[in-house]
C-alpha cells in the first residue's frame, strides 16, 4: 500500500479533513506545506493536494509539485480551488460562478460524467462528482476528461450564481471539471474544479465527503 501524504495550509476545514476518524484510519500523512523542502514528498507514494491553498504558499510549492509529478509510478490529485492555471504545465481554468444547490433542487446545468469505460470510474460514483464546481479546465490532449459540462439548448440565457458570476458551458471551451493524465507526466495525475476537502472539513456537501474518500482510496491504490 502506498505512503499518501495530504499537502495542506492549515486552514480550519485542512485541519478539521485530517482529524476525521476515517482520514485518521487511512494513515494519511499531515504534510504542511509552509514547511515542505525539495525532499519533503521523496517519501511518499501519492500525494493529495489539498483544496483551497493558501495562494501565497502555493505559488511557492509549486515547483515541487510538478517536481514529485515526473517520478515514475507514483499518484497525485490536485483538489478544487487551486488555480492550476496559474501553474500546472498544460493546463488553463476559466472560472465559473457556482450554483451551490442544483443538485437539491434538481437544476440541470450540464453537468456529465463521461468516458465512463475508464478505470478511474473503479474509484469514483456519480454522487461524488455531482455536486459543484469552480471553474473549467482546458488541459493536455493526453488527459481523459471525466466530468465535463456539456452546453445546453437554453445556454443562451446564461443564469449566474449571487455573485454575478455565470456557471454553465462556455460555447467552444473544453468545458472540463475533472480529468486524468497518465501521460503528460510521469505520474498518474487527477484534476478538478470541485473543493473536496474544504467542503468536507467544513461540515457541509456529503458529495464533497464521498470525493475525497474516494479519491484518497485511489491515491492508497
Amino acid at each position: 500500500m502506498s505512503r499518501t501524504a495530504f499537502l495542506h495550509t492549515g486552514s480550519y476545514f485542512h485541519l478539521a479533513t485530517l482529524k476525521g476518524p476515517a482520514v485518521v484510519a487511512m494513515d494519511i500523512a499531515d504534510v504542511y506545506a509552509p514547511d515542505l523542502t525539495e525532499s519533503g514528498l521523496d517519501d511518499f507514494d501519492a500525494v493529495y493536494v489539498a483544496a483551497r491553498l493558501h495562494p501565497g504558499v502555493r505559488a511557492t510549492i509549486a515547483p515541487l509539485i510538478v517536481d514529485f509529478l515526473n517520478r515514475d509510478g507514483v499518484r497525485l490529485y490536485i483538489d478544487g480551488e487551486n488555480a492550476v492555471g496559474q501553474w500546472l504545465p498544460g493546463t488553463t481554468e476559466v472560472r465559473r460562478g457556482t450554483n451551490f444547490w442544483a443538485w437539491r433542487i434538481g437544476e440541470d446545468v450540464g453537468r456529465r460524467s463521461v468516458n465512463l469505460q475508464h478505470p478511474m470510474w473503479q474509484w469514483l460514483s456519480q454522487r461524488s462528482v455531482h455536486w459543484h464546481y469552480h471553474g473549467v479546465l482546458d488541459h493536455p490532449a493526453a488527459a481523459v476528461p471525466l466530468v465535463a459540462l456539456e452546453q445546453l439548448e437554453d445556454d443562451t440565457s446564461q443564469p449566474s450564481d449571487p455573485w454575478g458570476l455565470e456557471y454553465r458551458a462556455i460555447p467552444g471551451h473544453p468545458n472540463t471539471l475533472m480529468y486524468y493524465d497518465d501521460a503528460t507526466f510521469a505520474a498518474q495525475l487527477v484534476v478538478s474544479t470541485m473543493d473536496a476537502s474544504y467542503h468536507h472539513g467544513a461540515g457541509f456537501m456529503p458529495g464533497a465527503s464521498q470525493l475525497l474518500y474516494r479519491m484518497l482510496g485511489w491515491l492508497r491504490g
